[in-house]
């Protein structure tokens, strides 16, 4: 007599379900029932690294993991996605990672999808492909002036708009690229640049997605680009790009003019091995994610060293494969800690007394003005 193996394993993942469905609930009754005092919540780690410049640092506010992190999901909900088998809110491989005023966005390229975090109202939900629009690697992330998200997807070779409103999902761009990886948008002439890593440029869009022009070219002159991974812009609209294989930053100005460059390829500190986020804070500092340092390196506006951010390792405040990097409006840093499966935010405090760096409170806390 043959036997489907395939059907004995779901008959067996499925009685599983429903004894830890069990277990749980019987767990749930007796701790309300037995216990007399709330659980002591794990001492806060206080981390904080002083930058060169005097009184400004950067401290560790929190991880992020999944939807309870910022609670999003109750215990039942969780129960309910144990029994049904589907953990919406898993965290594959993050990379690209997005801060609107109410809302974080992470690209997931090791599940396909986006995920979707309401920092106020503590909802959750997944951005997944449709039919007309498929997600298989979604990479980077941007929101422009009107609150719409743009996704690059590095496999379909395509960028795709999000409306928050009605959660749509459609083709942006008319025609696709060869590897769109970093995007962002430019507040100042209201253009989407989209850093096409194989074709080692910048692809610059109007909001129609029509292509309006390209900086660089392949090479490692002044004006060259070898395999460009992520885009930064500034409040003043300067564009900001980690130059992979140049091993090097490049400041453009909209227009594509370099401003200037630093960088060179090594594993000490202030070099780089494999340079991928950038992104600026409020006072022109730039932030570039190393994957192969596991750290974040801090450079001043000229390119002079300010900080190491983090070490390899799992605790908190360490990495493993750092990618997307993106700063908020507060001056809160939210790094893709790839291979550890979670967002790291951190905050740069400038001129800010010890006592409020290290508020358990800090995450979104409005600071008083630096001194």
């Amino acid at each position: 007599m043959s036997v489907n193996r395939k059907s004995m394993t779901s008959g067996s993942t499925a009685v599983r379900r429903v004894v830890w469905c069990c277990l749980m609930i019987a767990a749930l009754c007796f701790i309300s029932a037995c216990a007399t005092t709330p659980p002591q919540a794990e001492p806060r780690p206080m981390l904080s690294w002083p930058m060169a410049s005097a009184k400004n640092r950067v401290v560790w506010v929190k991880n992020i993991a999944g939807p309870a992190d910022l609670g999003g999901k109750g215990f039942w909900r969780r129960l309910l996605e144990v029994v049904s088998g589907e953990e919406s809110g898993a965290i594959g491989r993050p990379h690209g990672v997005l801060r609107t005023e109410n809302e974080l966005y992470l690209a997931d390229p090791g599940r396909g999808v986006v995920h979707r975090f309401n920092i106020t109202g503590g909802g959750y939900a997944l951005i997944a492909g449709t039919e007309k629009s498929p997600l298989r690697s979604p990479i980077g992330l941007t929101v422009d002036d009107d609150g719409l998200i743009y996704i690059s997807d590095s496999m379909t070779g395509m960028v795709y708009r999000f409306n928050p409103k009605d959660a749509s999902l459609t083709p942006f761009l008319r025609k696709g690229l060869s590897r769109p990886t970093g995007i962002a948008f430019n507040p100042l002439n209201k253009y989407i640049y989209v850093t096409d890593t194989l074709a080692s440029q910048i692809v610059v869009l109007d909001r129609d997605g029509v292509e309006r022009r390209r900086l660089g070219r392949l090479g490692d002159s002044r004006t060259g680009l070898n395999r460009p991974t992520d885009i930064a812009i500034d409040s003043r609209g300067q564009i900001y790009v980690t130059d992979a294989l140049n091993f090097r930053i490049s400041v453009l100005t909209p227009e594509g003019v370099v401003v200037r460059q630093f960088g060179t390829p090594g594993d000490a500190q202030g070099y780089f091995s494999r340079p991928k986020g950038i992104a600026v804070d409020s006072d022109g500092n730039i932030y570039v994610s190393d994957a192969l340092m596991d750290a974040v390196q801090i450079f001043d506006r000229s390119g002079a060293l300010q900080l190491v951010l983090g070490r390899s390792g799992t605790a908190s405040g360490q990495f493993w494969l750092p990618s997307g990097i993106c700063i908020d409006r507060r001056n809160q840093i939210y790094v893709a800690d790839t291979y550890n499966r979670r967002v790291q935010v951190f905050r740069y405090l400038a001129n800010v007394v010890d006592e409020d760096a290290h508020d358990e409170d800090l995450f979104d806390k409005s600071l008083p003005p630096s001194n």
